[in-house]
């Protein structure tokens, strides 16, 4: 089957992209469905720009997720939806001639079983081994730094459930009073591309100022953060309605703002 294209924030360049001889133009975040027993088959784009040979690697971590810690990478523990073990690729490691275009083929074998349902994922690291040069490096960057691009391999299994998205921790205020940090949990066993929206409203009824979040993936039973800034807004009252929407499937609860 083919994949699902998102334009979210799920995983980021673990080192700074932007002196990167080597990139991946086809996303960081590779969203498939299929069903047990299917065979999909993925890619990963790379380009080498550069004028010299760049050697990359290629390793299969896990991306783990709580409420309660920040998310880590990492290839010595797993998680009970990992889907590590159905990615299969005969290449470990690959060295680009300058300017060269690579495709880095593989599949995703979902096995056999009924009782499969739900989102899993695992997580492909690029690491280009070439040392960055040492006038394009800032002073937060060590010499020897390499970039590392972690790829998010999502697969979704069988028939989708409803949405359970849902406020874990509704508002926190950053201190300023000009930054709202809002928790939501996912409840079910599907990741949910998730945005939120803020209609803020003065005393008279009428909408003052409209916020909305970029859609951000919100994994099965673990909470998201994000982040909506309100500096804009002057002091007072508000009666706001805060709203998540999750493949059209609409969450929302009613709030009162007071900025001081």
């Amino acid at each position: 089957m083919k994949p699902i294209r998102l334009l979210l924030l799920f995983f980021f360049i673990v080192s700074f992209g932007s002196f990167a001889n080597v990139s991946v133009i086809n996303g960081l975040t590779h969203v498939y469905s299929g069903v047990s027993g299917d065979v999909i088959t993925g890619e990963i784009i790379l380009v080498n720009y550069s004028s010299t040979v760049e050697r990359v690697r290629f390793d299969v971590q896990e991306a783990i997720y709580s409420c309660a810690e920040a998310r880590i990478f990492t290839g010595d523990a797993t998680h009970p939806l990992s889907s590590s073990s159905w990615l299969n690729s005969n290449v470990n490691e690959r060295v680009l001639a300058p300017k060269e275009r690579y495709v880095l083929k593989f599949t995703i074998n979902i096995p056999e079983g009924d009782e499969l349902r739900g989102s899993y994922w695992s997580v492909l690291m690029v690491s280009v081994e070439k040392p960055i040069k040492e006038e394009m490096i800032s002073e937060s960057i060590g010499i020897g730094t390499k970039i590392q691009y972690a790829i998010g391999l999502i697969t979704n299994v069988n028939a989708l459930d409803e949405v359970n998205i849902g406020f874990d921790d509704v508002l926190s205020t950053e201190g300023d009073e000009k930054n709202l940090r809002i928790r939501v949990k996912n409840d079910g066993r599907f990741a949910e591309a998730t945005l939120l929206s803020l209609e803020v409203y003065d005393q008279n009824g009428v909408m003052v100022r409209e916020y909305k979040t970029r859609r951000l993936l919100v994994f099965p039973e673990v909470c998201r953060d994000y982040l909506l800034t309100i500096s804009d807004l002057d002091k007072g009252a508000y009666d706001c309605v805060l709203v998540a929407d999750s493949r059209e499937a609409f969450v929302g609860t009613n709030l009162r703002l007071t900025i001081d």
